[in-house]
């Protein structure tokens, strides 16, 4: 099967960027999943998915954040310190999350004094998810200023077509990462596979992705079902696979989890009957939900309710130290789990980076053997 091309754009994140950008085009990072890649893509860039890098050390963003600052963010944003990504044309960085925010605020204050240092235009894009009448036109009126600054850096207009046209390309992708989340509640795809199939599409042209995907799902037929305990995972962010490698070493296939690095990238469609941008703005208030933009109750109900079609036997809570969102949802997840028979396992106060893996094996192995003997 033809997952090493999407493996390979996995591991090496900036490579078809730079590509891109070596062709006299540019490049727009984005940072907070409620960023409209079709915005991005109509405007002639191609977007960039920043992430972070658990194995590499943060002497950068050491210097100016606290001891106890999201992990990841700590280190996405001592990548953007670093050079990472200094090729970067642009940069937008949403208020998805309460530590992207600050992430904006000290790169905005570090270039005034530190003017030398090479970072890219940044562009801070407010998206409010509370319910409240008002929000909606308050969106659509962001979506509206983001266009305007698009057409700026890009030196031309959106047009309609283009707009409509990556719309397309978008939700063609989601439709296809659907398909494969069917192939991963059958267990014919690995959750590390799953990752890399779903991470990638951040990482290179939509066109390009759809391509490969429809010649990836021609071949799914010859994919053998797995055995082992299917496992679902709850938690904080992994833009990595360190800790889905470890699962499945265990004899068990994460078959599903609610993050916006998986299941939850393509869980919501743009409505392409109606305004561009106001579908935009629609399907980023009504996407799943996730920790910080959610009521707990809203939280419980996806959760539950994924893990369910998933048919998970068990689900795994990974939650990161300094990340308090997803630990708040944590309690009452649990219990409405337990109350559908489904056995968990807490990770908490987790590092960002694999530290004591044999620990961590040790204790998911015996999590995963728990769930052989209540079969």
């Amino acid at each position: 099967m033809g997952f090493d091309v999407f493996k390979e754009h996995y591991r090496d994140r900036e490579r078809a960027a730079k590509a891109w950008q070596a062709s006299g085009r540019q490049v727009v990072g984005y940072l907070g999943t409620d960023v409209p890649e079709e915005m991005l893509i109509a405007a002639g860039f191609l977007p960039l998915r920043i992430t972070g890098d658990p194995t590499s050390p943060t002497p950068f963003a050491d210097k100016y954040v606290p001891r106890n600052f999201n992990p990841l963010a700590r280190s996405i944003f001592d990548r953007l310190l670093n050079g990472t990504y200094a090729f970067l044309d642009h940069l937008v960085i949403a208020n998805s999350a309460e530590a992207f925010v600050r992430v904006f605020v000290y790169l905005r204050e570090i270039k005034r004094i530190e003017p030398l240092l090479k970072l890219p235009d940044i562009y801070f894009f407010e998206f409010l998810h509370t319910q409240f009448h008002k929000n909606a036109q308050y969106n659509r009126d962001r979506i509206r200023e983001l266009k305007t600054q698009l057409e700026q850096w890009a030196g031309t207009s959106i047009s309609e077509e283009t707009l409509h046209d990556a719309l397309g390309a978008c939700n063609a992708n989601r439709k296809l990462l659907d398909q494969v989340a069917q192939l991963r509640s059958e267990s014919r795809i690995s959750g590390v596979d799953a990752l890399a199939l779903i991470g990638s599409s951040m990482f290179i042209p939509k066109t390009e992705h759809n391509n490969l995907l429809r010649d990836l799902l021609n071949q799914a037929g010859q994919l053998s079902p797995r055995t082992g305990a299917r496992i679902f995972v709850e938690g904080s962010q992994l833009d990595h696979t360190w800790l889905y490698e470890i699962i499945e070493s265990c004899n068990a296939t994460v078959v599903a989890e609610d993050s916006d690095w998986g299941n939850r990238a393509f869980d919501t469609l743009v409505d392409e009957t109606i305004a561009p941008l106001d579908a935009l703005a629609d399907r980023h208030f009504f996407k799943a939900p996730s920790p910080s933009k959610s009521t707990v109750q809203e939280r419980v109900d996806y959760c539950v309710r994924q893990a369910v079609a998933a048919k998970a036997e068990g689900v795994i809570f990974f939650l990161l130290a300094g990340e308090d969102p997803p630990a708040w949802d944590y309690p009452e997840q649990r219990k409405a789990l337990e109350a559908r028979g489904i056995r968990i396992l807490c990770l908490d106060k987790q590092p960002y980076a694999p530290s004591d893996t044999a620990e961590l094996k040790t204790r998911i192995e015996s999590f995963v053997q728990s769930l052989g003997a209540g079969r």
